[in-house]
């Protein structure tokens, strides 16, 4: 007696067998994932390196306050300028 495995009893996509779309779907479903994770942790390196980047502008331009280099009028217009 024939079992019915899949479609018509041949082993497709349906049944036992591993058809077409199942192993290709799992790949690309596995790829989508890196993908997204990789786009992800792009993302957070951008926002992470752009936040450290304006705090040490920031930083520097209270060190030369500091150190007398400039003056209170040019350090309070330099720092709305950074702050934008």
């Amino acid at each position: 007696m024939m079992y019915l495995r899949g479609y018509n009893g041949l082993g497709g996509c349906f049944g036992y067998g591993d058809g077409f779309f199942g192993p290709w779907m799992m790949m690309g479903s596995g790829v989508l994932l890196l993908v997204a994770v990789i786009i992800a942790a792009v993302i957070l390196f951008k926002m992470a390196s752009s936040k450290k980047r304006g705090d040490s502008s920031l930083e520097l331009l209270k060190l030369r306050y500091a150190k007398g280099e400039i003056s209170e009028a040019e350090y309070l217009k330099m720092k709305k300028v950074l702050s934008k």
